[in-house]
């Protein structure tokens, strides 16, 4: 039986936290002032999926599982926004924020400049990851560190990032910590640094932590899996309540981690035509080339130049086994595979953080290696699942026949249906967007994909 925490494990209390995600020791409590807000209290209890009965009065606490403790003076988090070995919170700092995240020093942290150099330092100096912290003395930042004493058992916490943002706020129990090495001082800064940019704790469930919730100012933050990343790490930096005594300096998972969520991003193409695993146009009428390589490419409907940066399968799947890809109108990635099976990920970098594998049917006497190209169509997101025979069929991601069987469709006389590397359908326009092997395109109707922009080079 797991160990009874306060506030569960780092300030954990089923809803993650409710000041911020806090680090302590195994085995330390904090108490709590008595100001009786029982009744709204109960309430978010039971909003968390909590049966009533199984609520239990403790005085100035209630309890759930016998190991969850809510003070009944706690701060109710906020219900705006959206809910949502390695784990992150489902929320990571933008592209356009990731490589200048300004961490500033609140002259009460002064004399742990050293501790905090050296935290820094280990974050930027992580292999293929593109992510890189600054130090600044005034004016704007993103993340404010600063000491606070938070009790007995507390050594530091720290908010999640949101909209693209870190998590704004570090706080240090600096005299707490003052007895421990340097190593695990500056551990403590490191360790708080992970969750502004998103990281969970890496032995969450073996703590007892609970999956989703939110922080003190309603992040949201779930436990997912960070892709590619697999196994326990007992040498994780990452790992809670070790606090004096855990890893100080990154494991090699906790890299590979920082990697996969942060990854490099280049300008060189994620192949060419012949060598894609799927293609299609976002929601922004951008068009996502991700190539066999595993890396992904947004460039437009005649060029494969742009942004590159790797791409995700859930575990188990390799970049060979995809049949195809498409982008749904909320931005969502989705993938179908030659084993019948289909996935979908929240974003068009990670294609199993949302829905892992399931099985999806094809209109009777079809089969995956039939597939040519499937195509999301922005405004219903029904899915069109274009066939090698010349025949296309409409429906949703897990049936490609649901809401209409097989149909004829024409390409251009210069092609053959062999020669088509995918399809794809603008978001502005609905128009279908046909892309082959031999390195041209054209662009047309579900039925006729040349008779908008007929058959044209690549660029």
């Amino acid at each position: 039986m797991k160990t009874k925490q306060t506030i569960k494990g780092l300030l954990l209390i089923a809803a993650i936290s409710i000041y911020s995600l806090g680090c302590k020791k195994n085995g330390e409590s904090a108490t709590q002032p008595e100001v009786n807000k029982k009744d709204a209290v109960f309430t978010y209890i039971k909003s968390l999926g909590f049966p009533a009965s199984s609520i239990k009065d403790a005085g100035n606490d209630y309890i759930v599982e016998d190991d969850i403790l809510f003070p009944k003076d706690m701060q109710i988090p906020s219900s705006t926004g959206p809910k949502t070995e390695q784990y992150y919170t489902g929320n990571l700092v933008s592209t356009t924020n990731r490589t200048n995240i300004r961490i500033l020093v609140d002259a009460s942290m002064s004399s742990m400049m050293s501790e905090i150099n050296s935290a820094v330092d280990q974050w930027n100096n992580v292999p293929n990851a593109n992510i890189h912290f600054n130090i600044v003395y005034s004016g704007g930042y993103d993340i404010l560190i600063k000491d606070e004493n938070l009790g007995n058992g507390y050594c530091g916490v720290a908010r999640f990032p949101i909209n693209g943002n870190a998590g704004g706020l570090i706080k240090i129990n600096k005299t707490y910590i003052s007895g421990n090495s340097f190593d695990q001082r500056q551990r403590t800064i490191t360790h708080e640094i992970g969750h502004c940019v998103g990281f969970r704790h890496t032995n969450w469930q073996a703590s007892g932590e609970p999956q989703n919730g939110t922080d003190d100012i309603g992040t949201p933050a779930s436990a997912i899996d960070v892709p590619n990343v697999g196994g326990t790490d007992p040498g994780s930096l990452m790992n809670g309540g070790q606090c004096g005594y855990g890893a100080a300096y990154l494991s090699n998972m906790d890299k590979q981690a920082i990697a996969s969520l942060y990854p490099v991003v280049t300008t060189n193409p994620s192949g060419t035509l012949s060598t894609m695993a799927g293609i299609d146009i976002g929601t922004d009428d951008g068009v996502y080339f991700w190539g066999l390589s595993g890396f992904v490419t947004k460039g437009n409907s005649t060029s494969i130049s742009g942004v590159t940066q790797q791409y995700y399968l859930p575990s188990g799947k390799n970049y060979s086994d995809v049949i195809d890809m498409a982008i749904s109108n909320a931005g969502r990635g989705y993938v179908w595979y030659k084993d019948g099976t289909m996935s979908v990920g929240q974003g068009i970098g990670n294609f199993g953080d949302y829905i892992l594998p399931k099985n999806y049917v094809l209109p009777t006497g079809k089969v995956p290696a039939d597939i040519a190209g499937i195509a999301i169509l922005k405004s219903n997101d029904h899915c069109f699942a274009f066939y090698r025979d010349g025949t296309f069929s409409e429906g949703n991601s897990t049936d490609l026949g649901a809401y209409a069987g097989l149909q004829n469709y024409v390409i251009s006389s210069s092609e053959t249906y062999n020669n088509i590397v995918d399809v794809g359908i603008a978001a502005s326009s609905g128009k279908f967007y046909v892309w082959f092997s031999d390195n041209k395109m054209s662009v047309g109707s579900a039925y006729n994909l040349n008779d908008y922009i007929p058959l044209k080079p690549m660029n």
